[in-house]
C-alpha cells in the first residue's frame, strides 16, 4: 500500500489518495477534529457531550471517523450518491476515489439546472430518511463531467429529531440556491424546467 499526494484539504480533515497491492486507488480521510478548537467542535457535534471539558483531539477525531464511515455505508447501500465505503480505522477512513471536482472548483456549467436538481433532490431524500446532512454545500457536493453529483462529508449529519434540524436543512438549501446564483446566475424559480423547492416539503 502506498500514499500519494493530498488531493484534498478541509477545515478538519485531509484526504489522500493511496494505492492497494492490488493497484486500486482509493482516497484516505484523516480526520483532525478540535485542534484548533474544542469549544466549536463541541457545539456543533451531537455525539459531543456538553459536560465534557477535556477531550481529546484525536478521541473526537476518531468518534468523527467512524460517524462518517457508518453513514457512508448506509447511505451507499440505500442507493445514494456518495463514495463507497471501504474501512475505518483509528481517524483514518478509507473510501472509494471520486470522478468528480467540488462545485466550488468548478466555473461553467453546461447545464446548471441538471445538478441544482440533483442537490435538491439529494436534500430532499435525505430528509425522507429522517437526515439532514447540515454541510450540504459546494465544497462537500462533487461533480463528474457528465454533470452527475457524489455528496461527501458526513461527520456533522444529525436526524430530523434533532432540535435544529429545519433551521439546519433550509440553511442548505439557502447555501445552494446562493451559490448557483453567484456561480452560474440560475434560479431555479426562473427555470421553466427548474425543481420547485416546495416540493422538498410533500
Amino acid at each position: 500500500v502506498g500514499v500519494g499526494r493530498r488531493i484534498g484539504v478541509g477545515k478538519e480533515s485531509d484526504v489522500f489518495d493511496v494505492v492497494t497491492e492490488e493497484g486500486e486507488t482509493l482516497a484516505l480521510k484523516l480526520h483532525r477534529l478540535g485542534r484548533t478548537s474544542f469549544r466549536a467542535v463541541k457545539s456543533k457535534r451531537d455525539y459531543i457531550k456538553s459536560t465534557t471539558t477535556h477531550t481529546n483531539w484525536l478521541y473526537l477525531s476518531r468518534l468523527a471517523a467512524l460517524k462518517e464511515h457508518a453513514f457512508m455505508k448506509a447511505l451507499g447501500d440505500n442507493g445514494f450518491p456518495v463514495p463507497t465505503a471501504v474501512d475505518v480505522n483509528r481517524h483514518a477512513v478509507l473510501m472509494s476515489l471520486i470522478d468528480g471536482t467540488p462545485l466550488t472548483q468548478r466555473y461553467k456549467c453546461a447545464d446548471p439546472g441538471r445538478v441544482y436538481a440533483q442537490c435538491v433532490e439529494q436534500l430532499a431524500n435525505l430528509a425522507r430518511c429522517g437526515l439532514v446532512h447540515c454541510d450540504f454545500n459546494e465544497f462537500n457536493i462533487m461533480c463528474n463531467d457528465d454533470l452527475d453529483i457524489t455528496v461527501i462529508d458526513f461527520p456533522q449529519m444529525v436526524s430530523s429529531n434533532h432540535p435544529n434540524a429545519e433551521e439546519l436543512f433550509v440553511r442548505n438549501l439557502k447555501c445552494l440556491h446562493k451559490f448557483f446564483l453567484r456561480r452560474f446566475n440560475y434560479r431555479a424559480d426562473e427555470d421553466p424546467n427548474g425543481v420547485r423547492d416546495p416540493q422538498l416539503l410533500d
